[in-house]
């Protein structure tokens, strides 16, 4: 996939148009303006805005006074982040900006931990001010995976006219995971700022993404630490002792800073927003202590497969994988070959192990516990799938990865950190299978679309590498409906769809958890006004490999404008694009399919007798240049059978910005041909 700008990392510059540092009202202070705005100064079709949003991040050393012998007394540099935040709601829709979630990761005996909450809703009754102050008590602690803490935050009576501030200070003992920052939202923001003071001793690479400018503004200042030794000396008199020691150095303090920042509207064809929302983060590339030499920090794919390898809930419950010999053994009996093995290993896996909708890249128990169980994490279950092939002598791996809604892998700096998700990938015959065995709906090259995100990596210590995620499956739809068109402008007869790749486990999973035929006809009857269905059958439904083929005996009725004489209708009925899902003026982020598409519909029509054509739709056919997106349509008239043909094709991944407008106007194109209309009219 071709890397675009975005995931740059670009210089910051200060220029002669800059915003400058603003200074904004302490806790508590908000204001009559701000209590009684109802629009928003920079987009008056805002629901609600940011007033300000301000961080800092700041180094401490809290344990200045060490003991001998006492190595838990040498805490080390900590560091502190704050963040106080003020939005405006203009609707009740914006009220859920009134909830806020606070990541906290875990590791060992260091943690990160919220040192303090504040936070109020404002409202205006009679022209009063009514503050209502957040209960710390319901504030919710959820962990999320072992490692990692979610504090959820829902502010207190907040409805549209409210101000929302929040104010919160989290302490960290992971000095590799210095905050990010985000200036843009998907609401406007007025003020972002994020002040970072790091130690001489730290040298981190800051880096920016998205299309919005930053700028910054940068001091030092001369900082001290004063620290207290303690021990005991030996003689005929043990006594304690103390040594008071003045470490100075310099900080190198940075405020970044951007103003009148807009919305960041989202729109179809997206995988994450963070990916392009303008931001800020921070590598730990090394550090030079006094005394010390430079320890570097930067890693590599090699160092993280390394330490994955030798991870306890990674490379070691792995190892352990004498428990299944029985059903290794009972599968690769009865299969006739490599790839038969795999692919009923897979299944065997997909059925006997349920997803607990955790994503993560370690076991949460022994891969013995989560079998027995029949439920685990995405590591549990797809470990064990790796654990199970090679334990019939196929060549199988562990691949980790980042899912569409963790962002991209960064190119500048791997992490396990950066790291969510990981599937197994198995060789037969020089091929390579990709597999995810969470969602019992997927198949063999066929990952979930979650995992679709560029490239995974191999962990092995003889097979690591990089490996493309792209599919080898698309998207594709075959519709052919034959139907008779009655005097009255209603028609019946039959459809047929078939649905393959991505289609069919999109269509399985709409429809396999409806209990009975009937209520997946309602669904459908409800989804096309006018839709009639006599009978319904589905083939394959449970053969996630296979095409999905929905067969239909139907009839169709409001589909028709009777003028007069004249009966007028879309020659692809219900079949149509009704919408274009292309919306906005300009789209400051490429557009991104994570798979490519083809949608193909014929309609068969007979006219009814005593009616004669009197005007067809022209036929069409456009392409981007590049063929990135190939369109073609055409209407017919063969006896008395009218025949209608579309056939829409996406061959292209991304589309950068500058491609928007054509690819906009094509989806154009395609929505005005197929609401284009035949006219039949009544022969004398």
């Amino acid at each position: 996939m071709k890397r675009i700008a975005f995931s740059l990392i670009l210089s910051i510059s200060l220029s002669a148009f800059a915003a400058e540092i603003q200074k904004t009202p302490k806790l508590g202070k908000v204001s009559m303006d701000e209590m009684k705005s109802t629009i928003c100064p920079i987009d008056s079709s805002a629901q609600a805005y940011y007033i300000f949003e301000k961080g800092s991040t700041s180094f401490v050393y809290r344990n200045t006074t060490i003991r001998e012998g006492d190595s838990g007394s040498d805490k080390g540099f900590q560091m502190v982040f704050k963040n106080h935040t003020r939005v405006k709601i203009l609707d009740k829709a914006a009220s859920d900006l009134g909830n806020f979630e606070i990541y906290l990761y875990n590791k060992g005996l260091n943690k990160e931990k919220i040192a303090s909450i504040k936070g109020f809703t404002y409202n205006l009754e009679n022209d009063k001010i009514i503050e209502t102050k957040l209960d710390t008590k319901q504030i919710i602690y959820e962990e999320k995976t072992e490692n990692h803490t979610i504090v959820k935050i829902a502010m207190p009576e907040v409805k549209a006219g409210s101000v929302v501030e929040i104010e919160y200070e989290l302490i960290s003992d992971f000095l590799f995971n210095l905050q990010e920052w985000y200036f843009q939202r998907e609401v406007p923001v007025l003020y972002s700022e994020y002040w970072v003071g790091i130690p001489e001793y730290f040298h981190y690479k800051p880096s920016v993404y998205g299309y919005y400018p930053v700028h910054h503004h940068t001091t030092t200042a001369a900082k001290t630490i004063s620290f207290t030794y303690t021990y005991r000396t030996d003689g005929r008199v043990t006594e304690s002792k103390r040594h008071e020691y003045e470490e100075r150095y310099q900080e190198k303090i940075t405020t970044y800073y951007a103003s009148h920042v807009p919305a960041f509207k989202k729109e179809r064809f997206l995988k994450a927003a963070k990916n392009f929302l303008s931001r800020m983060t921070f590598e730990l590339e090394g550090t030079k202590f006094p005394n010390s030499p430079y320890e570097s920090f930067s890693s590599s794919w090699s160092h993280v497969s390394k330490e994955l390898l030798e991870h306890e809930s990674f490379g070691r419950v792995l190892n352990r994988n004498n428990f299944m010999d029985t059903e290794a053994n009972g599968i690769k009996a009865s299969s006739a070959n490599e790839m038969e093995m795999v692919s009923n290993a897979f299944k065997y896996v997909q059925s006997k192990m349920k997803w607990n909708g955790v994503t993560t890249i370690f076991a949460k128990r022994s891969l013995k516990q989560s079998w027995e169980a029949g439920n685990g994490n995405s590591a549990d279950i797809n470990l064990a799938l790796v654990s199970m092939l090679r334990t019939m002598g196929i060549s199988a791996f562990p691949v980790v990865l980042s899912t569409q809604a963790n962002g991209i892998l960064p190119l500048s700096h791997p992490s396990l950190t950066d790291l969510n998700y990981v599937i197994a990938m198995a060789e037969v015959d020089n091929q390579t299978y990709l597999m995810d065995a969470t969602d019992p709906l997927s198949a063999l090259n066929l990952l979930p679309e979650r995992c679709l995100n560029d490239k995974g990596h191999i962990i092995d210590p003889n097979r690591s590498g990089e490996i493309s995620l792209a599919t080898p499956n698309s998207y594709a739809t075959y519709t052919q409906a034959i139907l008779r068109m009655n005097e009255d402008g209603t028609f019946e007869g039959v459809a047929r769809r078939e649905d393959s790749g991505y289609a069919g486990m999109l269509k399985r999973r709409q429809f396999v958890t409806e209990k009975d035929s009937v209520s997946v006809i309602e669904m459908l009857e409800k989804r096309y006004p006018g839709i009639k269905i006599k009978s319904q059958s589905f083939t394959n439904l449970k053969a996630p490999q296979e095409s999905l083929i929905d067969s239909l005996e139907m009839t169709l009725n409001g589909q028709t404008d009777v003028m007069g004489t004249m009966l007028t209708f879309s020659p692809l009925l219900v079949f149509k694009t009704e919408d274009n899902p292309l919306k906005l003026e300009n789209r400051e982020y490429p557009i991104e399919f994570s798979y490519p598409s083809r949608e193909v519909i014929m309609c068969s029509i007979e006219i009814p007798e005593g009616y004669e054509i009197e005007s067809i739709p022209d036929p069409l056919r456009v392409a981007l240049e590049d063929r990135g997106i190939q369109f073609t349509f055409s209407v017919a008239l063969n006896g008395n059978t009218l025949q209608a043909f579309s056939d829409f094709r996406v061959n292209k991944l991304q589309f950068l910005p500058t491609e928007y407008e054509g690819v906009k106007h094509t989806f154009a194109i395609l929505l005005n041909k197929h609401n284009e209309k035949v006219v039949l009219k009544k022969i004398n």
